[in-house]
C-alpha cells in the first residue's frame, strides 16, 4: 500500500498496455488490435482504470496520430474495419449547400453538395474499400416531406443533381413539371457515409498507438491518459517482435548514420484526406481529373496539404557526381544516387527529402532490407528536382510549436525503449520532450563557458569536439 501511495502522487499517470500487436484476419479493410490488460501492471495498482485508447496514423510511426475509438475500450480486442453510419433528413441549406441553382453553364442544372461523402448501401460492402455512391437509388430526396428521384450522384464529392425535366404521367395521360424548390421549401437528402476507412493496398502502412486511461480528479476532464511519447507505434508489418540481437543491429546501424550520416528532413505524400478543389471544376463538371501541378494548396497530390512532414533522419553522405546536361527544355543539373536510411519513418516512393541547404530530392523505388518481417533498413535512390518543382512550394517551417506526437525529432526512433517502467518516478525521459524535441538541436556543455563555447548539431558532435 505505501507503494501505491507514492506512485498516486499529483501529475502521475498510468503506463500504456504492454505487448501490443496488430493482426490481419485476412480481410480486406479490417485489422485486429489485441493487447494486455494493463490493470495487471503493478504501476497502474493505484488508478481507477477506464480503458483503452487507440490512436492511428496513416502516414507514418511518427504521427500525426488521431484517436479511433469514441469511448475507452475495456477489453483486450479491438477490430479496426471500414464502416458506415447512416444520415437521416439531412437539411440542405439554400445559401451554402447549393453549387448551382438552374444557373449551370450551358445547362440549367440543379446541384447541391452534401455534408458529406456519398457511399453506397451499407448491405452492399460492410466491411470493404468504401464504395462511393454513383446512382440516383444511393440517396433519398425529400422536398417538403415528400419523396422524389434525383438525375445523378456522384458520391466521391457529395454532389447530388435534380431531375430538372418534365416527366410524362400515364394516369394523366399528361407531361407534369419537375418539381424543383424554392428558398422557401424544406430540402431534405438520406444517405450513407464512409465513417472509418481503413485504407489497403498501394504499399499503405497505418500505425497504430495504445494508451491507458484512469479516473483523475485533479484533472478538468476527470480522466488522465498515458502520454502518447511512453506508447511504442504498432503496425501489421510487424509480424513478430525483435530479440536483442536484432534490436542491436539497429542501434549499430543508426550509430554509424550518427557518426557519418547527412541530416534531412523528409516529407511523406499524402494519399488520403481532404479532397483538393482542384481536381473539381464545377464550371465544367470534370470530375476524377488529375490534380493540378501548379496547385498551391496540394502541390499536385489533390489532397489538402499534399504532404505530412517534416519528420528529421539520417541518411547515407553524398557519393555520386554531379554534372550539368543539356535537353530541350534547357540546361538541368542531374544528381542521383543511392542511400538507406533506418526503419523510421517508413517511405515509399514519391516522398521526398529537404537538404540543409534547401536542396530537394524525389525519392525513388524503396527496398527494405528485413528479418522475418521485420524491417532493419531502407534502400533507395534520390534524385535531384529542379527548382521550378512545386515540392519547392511545400513550406518547412512551424515545427518548434508542434507538441507530441507531432514532434518528429531523430531522437524518436523505435529503436529506444518505449515503455519506460520507472519514467514517472526517477530519471529522464528517453524521448525528447519540448524544445529539445527538436532537430537540429544545439549542444551545451556545462562546464564550458557559454561566450567561447562551441556548438553544434548533435551530441555525437559535441563528443568528438570535446
Amino acid at each position: 500500500m505505501t507503494t501505491n501511495v507514492q506512485w498516486q502522487t499529483a501529475g502521475a499517470v498510468p503506463l500504456p498496455p504492454k505487448n501490443t500487436q496488430v493482426v490481419s484476419p485476412f480481410v480486406i479493410g479490417t485489422l485486429d488490435l489485441r493487447w494486455e490488460d494493463p490493470a495487471v501492471l503493478e504501476r497502474n495498482a493505484g488508478f481507477s482504470l477506464v480503458g483503452v485508447n487507440i490512436y492511428r496514423s496513416e502516414a507514418s510511426d511518427r504521427g500525426p496520430f488521431r484517436r479511433i475509438n469514441e469511448f475507452p475500450i475495456g477489453g483486450t480486442f479491438f477490430r479496426d474495419r471500414t464502416s458506415y453510419a447512416r444520415v437521416e433528413r439531412e437539411n440542405v441549406d439554400w445559401n451554402s449547400a447549393w453549387v448551382y441553382q438552374g444557373d449551370a453553364p450551358n445547362s440549367r442544372e440543379w446541384t447541391f453538395r452534401t455534408r458529406n461523402p456519398i457511399a453506397k448501401r451499407f448491405e452492399a460492402a460492410p466491411h470493404q474499400e468504401p464504395n462511393f455512391g454513383d446512382s440516383p437509388t444511393d440517396v433519398q430526396l425529400y422536398i417538403n416531406g415528400e419523396e422524389l428521384p434525383v438525375a445523378r450522384v456522384f458520391g466521391s464529392t457529395g454532389d447530388v443533381t435534380l431531375v430538372n425535366a418534365g416527366s410524362f404521367n400515364v394516369a394523366t395521360e399528361q407531361n407534369e413539371p419537375p418539381v424543383l424548390p424554392t428558398d422557401s421549401d424544406t430540402v431534405e437528402i438520406s444517405y450513407y457515409t464512409p465513417k472509418n476507412h481503413v485504407r489497403s493496398g498501394l504499399d499503405v502502412t497505418l500505425w497504430y498507438r495504445f494508451t491507458t486511461v484512469a479516473l483523475d480528479d485533479s484533472t478538468p476532464s476527470g480522466y488522465v491518459e498515458t502520454p502518447m511519447e511512453w506508447t511504442e507505434p504498432r503496425s501489421v508489418i510487424e509480424v513478430e517482435s525483435l530479440d536483442y540481437i536484432w534490436r542491436e543491429a539497429m542501434r549499430r546501424n543508426a550509430w554509424i548514420l550518427q557518426q557519418g550520416g547527412e541530416r534531412v528532413k523528409v516529407f511523406v505524400r499524402k494519399s488520403a484526406g481532404i479532397p483538393c478543389g482542384c481536381q473539381i471544376e464545377d464550371h465544367t463538371r470534370e470530375y476524377g481529373k488529375q490534380p493540378s501541378q501548379r496547385c498551391t494548396k496540394c502541390f499536385g497530390t489533390g489532397f489538402l496539404g499534399g504532404y505530412e512532414g517534416p519528420y528529421e533522419i539520417l541518411v547515407a553522405p553524398d557519393d555520386a557526381e554531379r554534372r550539368i546536361s543539356q535537353s530541350v527544355m534547357g540546361r538541368r543539373k542531374e544528381h542521383t544516387y543511392e542511400v538507406w536510411t533506418g526503419p523510421s519513418p517508413l517511405l515509399t516512393q514519391r516522398d521526398f527529402i529537404v537538404k540543409q541547404t534547401n536542396e530537394r530530392y524525389s525519392i525513388g523505388p524503396v527496398r527494405r532490407p528485413s528479418h522475418r518481417g521485420n524491417l532493419m533498413q531502407q534502400h533507395f535512390n534520390i534524385a535531384y528536382l529542379d527548382q521550378g518543382d512545386i515540392r519547392y512550394c511545400v513550406p518547412v517551417y512551424g515545427t518548434t510549436e508542434l507538441a507530441w506526437p507531432e514532434t518528429r525529432g531523430q531522437n524518436c526512433v523505435r529503436t529506444f525503449s518505449p515503455q519506460p517502467v520507472d519514467h514517472p518516478l526517477a530519471g529522464p525521459a528517453p524521448w525528447p520532450v519540448g524544445s529539445d524535441a527538436q532537430n537540429p538541436m544545439m549542444t551545451e556543455k556545462a562546464e564550458i563557458c557559454d561566450p567561447i563555447e562551441r556548438r553544434g548539431r548533435s551530441k555525437v558532435w559535441e563528443n568528438t569536439e570535446y
